[in-house]
């Protein structure tokens, strides 16, 4: 049964998500080929898409799709989303498909927290907003941070340049800032040191 004006039009919408991952340019050059398209030929490549391609998710897991990964467990991995919400929005994509949100392990949510509190404190944050979704078929979570105004899945998107990809990467992956606090004899005294940081002498 051949699709309606609509859905193919949401079908397109939908190819042209999947092709968020390549260059702008090949990007632009592909989604003008799709609006050229014709209905009988989205439909044929849809069909050669179900039948031979590895979805997204999976696809980023195997290392066949580039992603900017900034942590990673034996259960799961945290990417930057390239249409972030805001600065630093990150997804969680377990590493076997979950379809269902409530099928989570403790490892998975243990490693969302932990993923969280890094974005949290590298991005000096005052709140985080963490929401599941379901997306190309599999469940994920999003970490989205939270900067002067509340944030949903519905909330707009932007396009993250691979410059700010690459900044954001080095700086949530970098374990050099760690602080310890230590505590003096005066009781309310305390220094922070950061390890990496060279002491400066007036």
């Amino acid at each position: 049964m051949p699709f309606t004006p609509e859905e193919i039009s949401r079908l397109k919408n939908q190819l042209k998500e999947q092709l968020k991952h390549l260059p702008a340019e090949k990007r632009k050059e592909s989604e003008e080929h799709l609006d050229e398209m014709s209905d009988e030929s989205i439909e044929l490549m849809l069909e050669q898409q179900k039948s031979s391609q590895k979805p997204i998710f999976r696809a980023i897991i195997s290392n066949e799709l580039p992603s900017k990964k900034i942590d990673e467990n034996e259960s799961a991995i945290a990417v930057l989303d390239i249409k972030p919400i805001t600065k630093g929005h990150t997804i969680i994509i377990p590493k076997q498909l979950v379809k269902d949100e409530k099928e989570f392990s403790t490892q998975i949510l243990e490693f969302v927290k932990q993923v969280a509190k890094n974005i949290e404190f590298k991005l000096k944050l005052k709140n985080i907003e963490i929401k599941t979704e379901f997306k190309f078929g599999e469940s994920i979570i999003n970490i989205i941070p939270v900067y002067d105004k509340s944030v949903s899945l519905k909330s707009p998107r932007s396009e993250l340049s691979e410059k700010e990809a690459e900044e954001l990467e080095k700086l949530l992956t970098d374990k050099s800032d760690k602080k310890i606090v230590v505590k003096l004899e005066n009781e309310n005294d305390e220094v922070t040191i950061h390890p990496k940081l060279k002491r400066r002498i007036p």
